[in-house]
C-alpha cells in the first residue's frame, strides 16, 4: 500500500502523541480470557470462540505470563500436523475421507498449547508509565501488574498488546507478570473514530485519493476446499483470503473461522471454502449436523456462490468511498479488514487497522 501524502494524517498522528493509554485501560470490561499452558488445542478453540477473540495469554503454573496463543498459531500447527503426515497432502485432498479428517481433528485437538504458543514482542513498562497511544500502535504487548493480581480484564480484540510491569519486575525472568489488560490496534482505531475530528479534511478524501486502493489482496476460488485454503494461509502467513466466484468477491475466509471447531466437525474442512463459511456461520440454511450427514448447500457450486451469500454479503467499499466511510465500517461492524472492490465486484485491495495506523505513524 503506497504512502499517502504525510500531511493528511498529521492531525491524527498528533492526537496519538498527545493522548495516553489510560483511556484504553478501563476497568469495566469482561474478564480476561486466559489459558494455562497445559490446555488442549480443543479447549483453546472453544475458549477463543466463546470469548470472540483472536488470541489470549497463556499462563504458567503460577498464573503468570508464559506466552500468547493466537488463531494464527493454531492454523500453522494444523498445517504442520498435516505436513508431518504427508508433505504433499494438498495434492491428495481428493483421497481424503471424513474419517481421515475426524482422526486429524482428534490428534490436533489433543495437543497442548504450550507447544504452540509464541513469546510475543514483549515491551516492559512501569505500572505508572505515561505511555501514549503511539506506543500501542508500534508494539504487540500485554499489560501486566503485580499490584492488581486479581483484576484481569481485556479489550474486545488482541491484535496489538501492551505489557506493563510494576517497578522491580523489569527482567523477563522476574515474577509478577500477571496480565491485567490487553490493548489492541482495534481499540486505538475505535478511539480515533470517537475523536475523528483529528483527521480534519482527510475524512472526506476517497480511498483512491489516499492511495489506499493498491494494497495486496489475496483471493482464491470459492470452490477451493477449506482445508486447502487454510493450508495456503498457514504457509503464506495470511490471516484471511477473499473467496471469488466468476471474478466477483463473494465471501471471506479468516483464520478466525477455525475457532470453535470440534474434532467431530473437522470433516467440514473437506467442503469448499465458501460452503464451509456458509455452514459455520449459519448463512445457507444447512446446519453443521446436516452438512456432516452429507447435505449440501443449495447453489454451492461455481457460478452460484454469490446467491448463497446474498442474505449476508461480505462488507466492501469502493475506491470512491471516503476515508470516514471506511473507518466507520471497520469500527461499527467490528471488522478486522474491509475489501475494496471495483465496479464489477472484483476485489482490488484490502484495508486493515494496521494499514491505517501505518499511514498515520508515517505522517
Amino acid at each position: 500500500m503506497a504512502t499517502a501524502t504525510s500531511a493528511v494524517f498529521a492531525g491524527a498522528k498528533e492526537f496519538l502523541r498527545q493522548n495516553h493509554l489510560a483511556p484504553l485501560l478501563t476497568n469495566d470490561l469482561p474478564a480476561l480470557q486466559t489459558l494455562n499452558k497445559w490446555t488442549t488445542v480443543g479447549t483453546a478453540l472453544q475458549a477463543l470462540d466463546k470469548a470472540r477473540v483472536l488470541s489470549c495469554p497463556v499462563l504458567d503454573e503460577d498464573g503468570e505470563y508464559f506466552g500468547c496463543l493466537s488463531v494464527n498459531d493454531l492454523i500453522r500447527s494444523l498445517n504442520a500436523t498435516l505436513q508431518a503426515k504427508d508433505p504433499e497432502w494438498t495434492e491428495k485432498l481428493d483421497e481424503m475421507t471424513p474419517a481421515d479428517l475426524l482422526s486429524l481433528g482428534k490428534e490436533f485437538c489433543a495437543q497442548t498449547v504450550d507447544k504452540l504458543q509464541h513469546a510475543g514482542d514483549l515491551w516492559l513498562l512501569n505500572a505508572d508509565d505515561a505511555s501514549t497511544l503511539m506506543d500501542a500502535v508500534h508494539h504487540r504487548l500485554y499489560v501486566c501488574s503485580t499490584a492488581q493480581p486479581g483484576r484481569m480484564i481485556r479489550s474486545p480484540s488482541q491484535k496489538t498488546t501492551v505489557v506493563n510491569v510494576t517497578p522491580g519486575s523489569e527482567r523477563m525472568a522476574a515474577s509478577g507478570l500477571k496480565v491485567t489488560h490487553v490493548v489492541s490496534q482495534t481499540d486505538v482505531i475505535k478511539l480515533l473514530w470517537q475523536n475523528r475530528a483529528c483527521f480534519g479534511p482527510t475524512l472526506n478524501a476517497t480511498i483512491e485519493e489516499l492511495e489506499m486502493d493498491d494494497g495486496a489482496c489475496w483471493t482464491v476460488p470459492a470452490s477451493m476446499p477449506a482445508l486447502e485454503a487454510f493450508g495456503f494461509m498457514a504457509r503464506d502467513h495470511k490471516s484471511s483470503l477473499g473467496l471469488v466466484d466468476a471474478g466477483k468477491l463473494v465471501a471471506n475466509l479468516s483464520v478466525s473461522d477455525l475457532r470453535g471447531l470440534t474434532p467431530e466437525e473437522f470433516p467440514l474442512l473437506l467442503l469448499s471454502a465458501a460452503e464451509f463459511v456458509a455452514v459455520r456461520n449459519g448463512i445457507a440454511g444447512v446446519t453443521k449436523e446436516e452438512a456432516l450427514a452429507g447435505k449440501r448447500v443449495a447453489g454451492a457450486k461455481e457460478g452460484g456462490y454469490a446467491a448463497v451469500f446474498a442474505a449476508a454479503p461480505v462488507v466492501t467499499v469502493s475506491t470512491s468511498s471516503t476515508f470516514e466511510e471506511v473507518l466507520g465500517a471497520l469500527v461499527n461492524k467490528s471488522l478486522h479488514r474491509i475489501y475494496v472492490v471495483d465496479g464489477a465486484g472484483a476485489a482490488v485491495s484490502i484495508v486493515t487497522p494496521t494499514d491505517i495506523l501505518r499511514l498515520i505513524t508515517r505522517a
